[in-house]
């Protein structure tokens, strides 16, 4: 036990050095040319280039933001659905709500024109996936974490089926928004969508990280957590609600980042344990220093036309994480 406690203080001590000095890199970094030198008076309100001060805070910090929310909702909510179903290799996907919040934001795009009926839309079809999995999940008074499974491959394929009809019916016009929320950005991010997507987020965070001590007792198996005294459908529920609140919000403003949620809490739980005190507020961290990175990445790769940041994820999460099931297959065989 204190030895998973030293390994988690020195993993929050590098992921928070990390954080800071890719922050920092991402709020210098860009295709405008200005120097660091220029880029900190402004960030210190001391900039006397409106050039600086508008790049910064208009387009470089909103993107930190993003990035920042982005990667710690995807990988909190990974960590809790791995802990509620009890299967290291569950994410945010496993419940639909991340194709059922891209399919809400490509109704959105195609019917509407405002930003918030997007980030509203992605937010409702997210939830409701979300309610459809647990709905033909569940066995009578009990949710079946095979039945939910399968139940989130089904509203995958079906929500990822119709969002490919929308863009198979706008052809070329439109195609390019569509792809945004397929491959997922953090181009297209503004300070009032990003602060409503904080409003859903926070409490959501706060519910997780409350729950945490619950998801502990609920790795033991579902008998054993009720008869703990822990009401297993309440916290359930309540896991699963945040997740899907979280990754709607997320998708909403950089569509479908892939490999966070997964990978970021795996290693992490294999690093500190299980612990959800621990591991909870870890993931959050390592999965905004992994959107971080990723999007500085794209950036440096084509300054002027950034990677679509999923693309940079799933190239880099892909390999790693089939290397290491691939080490941990033969360590058990």
């Amino acid at each position: 036990m204190l030895m998973k406690a030293g390994k988690a203080a020195w993993a929050f001590a590098f992921l928070s050095a990390a954080f800071f000095a890719l922050a920092g890199v991402s709020l210098c970094a860009g295709s405008s040319g200005i120097p660091c030198s220029d880029i900190l008076s402004a960030l210190l309100f001391r900039g006397e280039s409106e050039t600086a001060s508008l790049v910064l805070w208009q387009i470089r910090m909103p993107r930190l933001f993003a990035a920042v929310l982005t990667g710690a909702s995807l990988a909190l909510a990974g960590a809790a659905m791995q802990s509620i179903f009890r299967n290291p290799l569950a994410d945010p996907s496993i419940t639909g709500v991340s194709s059922g919040a891209a399919l809400g934001a490509v109704f959105a795009i195609t019917f509407f024109s405002s930003v918030f009926a997007l980030e509203i839309f992605a937010l409702l079809f997210g939830l409701l996936a979300a309610f459809a999995v647990c709905a033909v999940g569940r066995t009578g008074a009990r949710m079946s974490v095979f039945s939910t499974l399968l139940a989130g491959i089904a509203v995958n394929a079906f929500c990822g089926a119709i969002v490919g009809f929308f863009m198979y019916s706008v052809r070329d016009a439109g195609m390019r928004g569509f792809v945004f929320w397929t491959l997922g950005s953090l181009d297209r991010c503004s300070w009032g969508e990003i602060a409503v997507s904080y409003a859903l987020c926070v409490p959501a965070w706060i519910a997780v990280f409350c729950s945490a001590r619950s998801m502990n007792v609920l790795l033991l198996g579902e008998e054993n957590a009720y008869h703990c005294g822990v009401d297993v459908r309440r916290v359930r529920v309540a896991a699963i609600a945040s997740a899907a609140v979280m990754t709607a919000a997320s998708v909403s403003i950089c569509g479908i980042i892939g490999f966070v949620g997964l990978v970021v809490p795996h290693i992490l739980r294999i690093i500190v344990g299980p612990d959800n005190s621990r591991l909870l507020p870890l993931s959050a961290l390592g999965g905004a220093v992994l959107v971080v990175l990723s999007d500085l990445a794209s950036r440096c790769f084509s300054p002027t036309d950034p990677v679509p940041i999923g693309v940079v994820t799933a190239l880099v999460g892909a390999p790693f994480f089939a290397a290491l099931l691939k080490s941990q297959g033969g360590g058990n065989a």
